[in-house]
């Protein structure tokens, strides 16, 4: 199953300015990677070791628990950030 994903590091954002949120996970076979916002699905990365999310300008309705999930035919792992 895929190790437990990881963030970029923290990160504060301050409205306008701009986002780049970087999630990796490691397996084998190599994870997909999703971001998800509730139930809305905001990055997907297919085989590949990470999966980012850009923001031009960050602004208040942005913010809220995000998801991380890294799947593979052996199991997940998720990881939940504000």
């Amino acid at each position: 199953a895929p190790r437990l994903p990881v963030l970029n590091g923290s990160l504060w954002v301050l409205a306008g300015e701009q986002v780049r949120l970087t999630c990796a996970a490691s397996s084998h076979p190599a994870p997909i990677l999703t971001l998800a916002r509730g139930r809305r699905l905001v990055a997907t990365a297919v085989y590949e070791p990470q999966v980012s999310l850009e923001l031009e300008a960050a602004a208040p309705e942005d913010a809220g628990e995000y998801l991380c999930r890294a799947e593979n035919q052996h199991g997940h792992s998720s990881l939940a950030f504000n």
